[in-house]
């Protein structure tokens, strides 16, 4: 027996805010059905699991434990990282190396890390 990955799950005071701009992330619309205000909010990306987010009251602390990694469709790893950064992300680490390896991990608008890798 095995299992699949339903959906990544987001932690948020505002899940419709911090779907908004994971929309602009995966470039897929925030699901029809939601609203400001709801206290769970979903993105549907055909093929991938959904990325489900629930309100919470209480800030984020800590480092994540799990996270999310995402490859560039197109452009190269320095212009998505640009991109995000325009969309609302912040630089939290810069692993990247004059070979063009490496990786950056950004904040999401609540404090969410998460990496962004080259196309390899």
């Amino acid at each position: 027996m095995t299992s699949f990955i339903r959906n990544v799950a987001f932690d948020s005071p505002d899940p419709y805010a911090l779907a908004e701009f994971w929309s602009g992330v995966v470039g897929h619309p925030v699901h029809p059905e939601c609203a400001p205000g709801d206290e769970e909010v979903v993105i549907e990306p055909p093929g991938g699991p959904c990325l489900y987010f629930q309100a919470v009251p209480e800030p984020k602390v800590v480092k994540n434990r799990v996270h999310v990694c995402l490859r560039p469709a197109e452009g190269g790893r320095d212009a998505e990282v640009e991109r995000l950064l325009g969309l609302g992300a912040t630089l939290a680490a810069d692993h990247r190396r004059p070979d063009g390896t490496g990786w950056v991990v950004l904040h999401d608008p609540h404090g969410n890390e998460f990496c962004v890798t080259g196309r390899a």
